[in-house]
């Protein structure tokens, strides 16, 4: 009787045990599945921002080439007329011709960089070249950029991405950093794709910057780059500049 009594004891024990089990297991399961649903949900809202703010760009790029830039060039003709009319006044408008000349470059260069086909069609080494000549114009710091040919190891889509993060990178630089000189170098060897952007400015602490409320454009930089498949590490100190690296890592065949 009484190895009955502990066997039916034992029993509803490893049952009851089984049961927990069974329990802890479904928690777990459905734990997963809502981080991964969350994560794809994260992706695609992440996708269609992405999608609707290159539509406004490139309706901005389009403005800004057609609109502008004929007023930009009728406003060139009038200064031809008036010095026509009026030869006194060559020397004296020969700044404001320099100033006009520099500002329709600069426009110039800025519509082809915010045009997603544009950097689509010539690639992303070109695309990062028109915009450091741009930035060269600006004339607030020295751009290190050598010469890079041939095509990445990324796909169309992740190309944009970068040039993306890496206009935002450099904006940043051109607000805040008070930086000297920006070197860009990329390692395209192979199947990966690596990007370093450094500067010399004054730094910021940057585990403290991710975690304030001030580092949301950082770590937006940080998704975008996870949604095309790369990782991005930010590394700064103050008084020590800023490093990003933009890196992806090749697949394993």
């Amino acid at each position: 009787m009484n190895q009955h009594i502990l066997l039916a004891i034992i029993c509803s024990t490893l049952l009851i045990l089984l049961l927990i089990a069974v329990v802890v297991i479904v928690i777990i399961m459905s734990g997963k599945r809502q981080a991964q649903d969350k994560l794809l949900y994260e992706q695609e809202l992440r996708k269609v921002e992405t999608e609707v703010k290159e539509q406004v760009m490139g309706q901005f790029a389009h403005e800004l080439h057609d609109n502008i830039g004929q007023l930009l060039t009728a406003m060139h003709i009038q200064i031809e007329n008036q010095k026509i009319d009026h030869p006194a006044l060559a020397e004296g408008l020969k700044p404001v011709e320099f100033y006009l000349g520099d500002v329709t470059r600069q426009l110039k260069l800025l519509s082809r960089t915010l045009n997603n086909d544009y950097v689509g069609q010539i690639g992303l080494f070109q695309a990062l070249q028109t915009e450091v000549d741009r930035m060269n114009l600006l004339r607030r710091f020295a751009v290190h950029f050598p010469e890079v040919e041939g095509k990445t190891n990324l796909d169309r889509n992740s190309e944009l991405m970068v040039f993306r993060i890496f206009q935002e990178i450099t904006q940043n630089a051109l607000r805040h950093s008070s930086a000297k000189n920006l070197y860009i170098s990329i390692d395209n060897s192979g199947q990966g794709f690596e990007m370093t952007v450094r500067d010399d400015g004054k730094g910021f602490d940057a585990r403290q910057m991710l975690l304030s409320t001030k580092g949301s454009g950082l770590i937006n930089i940080i998704k975008r780059a996870r949604l095309s498949g790369l990782t991005c590490d930010i590394s700064s100190k103050p008084g020590e500049g800023c490093l990003f690296t933009l890196k992806k890592i090749p697949t394993l065949v």
